[in-house]
């Protein structure tokens, strides 16, 4: 069973990775190409700003889940830094799924507001995409989130790593 959960954990932080990377490449050449041709050819890309904007949401949404499984959210860890090392360990598997529960509960009132603006049918300025589709934005990062602070939760006795995420996450 272990082993199954280290090669999903491993497929996701693959995906997130990726995806966050390719996210931010779309977002810099996008505008440095329009920066470009506004420049030399006096050429604008209707388009670049919503496109970029809509690139960084995704890219800051799915970096949620990054930042959960690295224990780089802001946390304050005065309780976990006087408790004794069982007692803070302890504390630090209740705050993450505590945040695996805030984060549940803000991808399900996501997942609400998608189904909202899919039945509003309305698109964006330039682009015309869908609006739901940059909504979606919020249950995708916030179930990856939750899924990352339970991890954190489960695995802490056996992975020092998430030992040390999870104890900055207390």
């Amino acid at each position: 069973m272990r082993k199954w959960l280290e090669l999903i954990d491993a497929a996701l932080t693959f995906l997130e990775r990726t995806t966050v990377a390719l996210l931010l490449l779309v977002a810099v050449v996008i505008l440095v190409a329009d920066v470009a041709l506004r420049a030399f050819f006096g050429l604008a890309l209707a388009w670049a700003a919503e496109l970029t904007r809509y690139a960084i949401v995704w890219l800051v949404f799915i970096g949620g889940g990054i930042g959960a499984r690295s224990g780089a959210h802001i946390s304050i860890d005065v309780l976990g830094a006087v408790l004794p090392p069982r007692m803070a360990h302890r504390l630090a598997q209740f705050a993450a799924l505590i945040a695996a529960g805030t984060t549940a509960m803000l991808a399900w009132y996501g997942w609400t507001l998608v189904s909202q603006m899919k039945q509003f049918g309305q698109t964006s300025a330039s682009l015309e995409w869908p609006m739901w589709v940059v909504y979606l934005a919020i249950p995708t990062g916030c179930t990856l989130m939750s899924v990352r602070f339970i991890q954190n939760a489960f695995f802490l006795s056996k992975d020092a790593r998430r030992l040390t995420a999870a104890q900055s996450t207390a």
